[in-house]
Parts: structure tokens; sequence; C-alpha cells
């Protein structure tokens, strides 16, 4: 071996066994264990592929895999739509933009904890004392009050909202910064053309931030596949028809102690998620003949 290839390979090599020890070990050891009997404690015969056809036949996974895509549907267009509007309101040229910026990206810094606690008291019924459902009632709306997370059919919803408000301040970001890259000479010369704000945003902006789209609507579609469980045990412990893929997989291991069902069922939710972004990253195309 070339001797100028050691000192970026002696670079690399504590990364690289970082990764292999608290990635690829856990993830080849999780694939061991979902093709055998394991209890947590005591592995078991090789059982093949009886795991994954158990998973696949579960009622209870199932549904699980429908609350998902649904509160997926939810959060993946709210997060954009939100985001994109934040966007084009704090970039505007006005005082005081610059605080609305911090104070919408505050809900992204706040513990989970904290944001349940909030959401829970704030939507609590109004016996007892629920801001939001004493608030209808004030108005007339009493017809409106309802168990916001403890509604099945309704509290999915509502915690998708919450984490709609959770993010939204990230995914206005990544918009602000695709805005403020495109020339403002394009802004000046559709002007010139008597565009007005609503031509000039679909003209120029939305085809400019494609690529930005692209990778928010990436990351809202991860978010709310594998990293949901936070909020969802939080605000509802996985009850009244909130249970998702990552709380059925925490509640089958943990709960019912079942490990090998557990490490296949997290397998069949990487293949899904595989499948959906490949799915995704192909019908994209960012606009090009060529990808």
């Amino acid at each position: 071996m070339d001797t100028k290839y050691l000192a970026p390979l002696a670079l690399l090599l504590p990364g690289m066994t970082l990764l292999g020890v608290f990635m690829l070990v856990p993830i080849a050891y999780g694939l061991y264990l979902s093709v055998h009997q394991f209890d947590g404690i005591n592995l078991g015969a090789f059982v093949g592929l009886s795991n994954y056809l158990s998973v696949l036949s579960d009622a209870s996974f199932l549904s699980a895999l429908g609350h998902t895509a649904e509160f997926a549907a939810i959060v993946v267009v709210g997060k954009n739509v939100v985001g994109l509007a934040l966007a084009v309101l704090v970039n505007m040229p006005l005082k005081g933009m610059r605080t609305a910026r911090t104070v919408l990206f505050l809900p992204v810094t706040l513990n989970i904890i904290v944001i349940g606690a909030f959401w829970q008291f704030f939507l609590a019924s109004s016996r007892f004392g629920g801001p939001l459902n004493l608030f209808l009632a004030s108005v007339g709306l009493g017809h409106w009050q309802t168990s916001w997370l403890s509604a099945p059919g309704i509290a999915l919803v509502s915690v998708a909202f919450i984490e709609i408000w959770r993010w939204a301040g990230l995914h206005m970001l990544i918009f602000l910064a695709g805005m403020q890259a495109i020339e403002p000479s394009l802004y000046e010369a559709a002007r010139l053309e008597g565009a007005n704000a609503w031509q000039r945003f679909r003209a120029i902006t939305l085809p400019a931030l494609r690529p930005i789209l692209f990778v928010s609507t990436l990351l809202a579609l991860m978010g709310a596949f594998v990293r949901s469980f936070d909020i969802v045990w939080v605000l509802t412990r996985a009850g009244f028809g909130t249970d998702v893929v990552v709380t059925r997989l925490y509640n089958e291991a943990f709960q019912f102690g079942r490990f090998d069902r557990a490490s296949a069922m997290g397998y069949v939710i990487f293949v899904i998620i595989a499948v959906i972004s490949f799915i995704y990253v192909r019908a994209a195309k960012f606009g090009r003949d060529d990808a």
C-alpha cells in the first residue's frame, strides 16, 4: 500500500471503529436475533423467518402501521406547509423578524417532557381546566369540546399537530436558507414585468426551493416513522388509537418480552422505510431526466 494513504486511513480508523462497534455490530446482532428465539435473556433455537411471518400477520402491528401512515401523511404535509409559510413570513424585510425567527424556533429546543406537560394541560378536558376547551365554551363553541388526547380518531391527529408545532421551526430555517440563496435580481426582473407577489412566489421561489422541499419532505417522512416514539409515548402512552410502529416495537420487547419478534419488527420497519425512500427519491428526480 502506498504510504501516502496511511495518514488518512489512520485518521479515519477511530471513527470507523466507533461506527462498527456501535452501529454495524448491533445491526448484525439484531438480524441474528430476529431469526432465533430470544426472550431478552435466553437465546433459543433458530426459527428462520417465522418471527417475520408472525409480525406480518399480527393485526396489532398492521394497525400500528396504518396509524403510522396516517400520522406520516399529516406530519409531512403539515411540516412543509407550515415551515414554508413561516419562512416566507420571517424572510420579509420587516422589523422584528430576527426575534420572530428565534421565537418560532424555540419549540425545537424544548425538552419532550416539557412539551408533553404543556400540551396535556392545554388540551385537558374543561372539567380539569383545559384552556382550549374552556375557550371554546366561552365563545359559544362548546359543542367542539372533546378529549383531544384520549378520543380515538382525534388523539392521533392531535399528536400529529403537536409534532408539526414542535418541528415547524426547523423546517422554517431549512426553507429560509434556500430562499435567501435565490438571486434577488430574479425578483427585480419579475417586478419590472409586472408580476405580483403570488406570481413571483410561484414562478421563482417554488422552483428554486424544489431541492430544499425534497430534503424537508424526506426528513419529515423519516421522522414520522422512526422519531415518533417520544411524542406519542409522552402524550398518550400509545393508547386511544395512537399506537405507531415504534411504540408497537417497544411494547413487543419491553412489555411482552418478545425480543425476537421485536427484532424482526425492526427490520420490517427498516425495509418499509427503505422502499418508501427509494420510491420517493426515484419519483422526485429533482426535475432531471438523467436522475
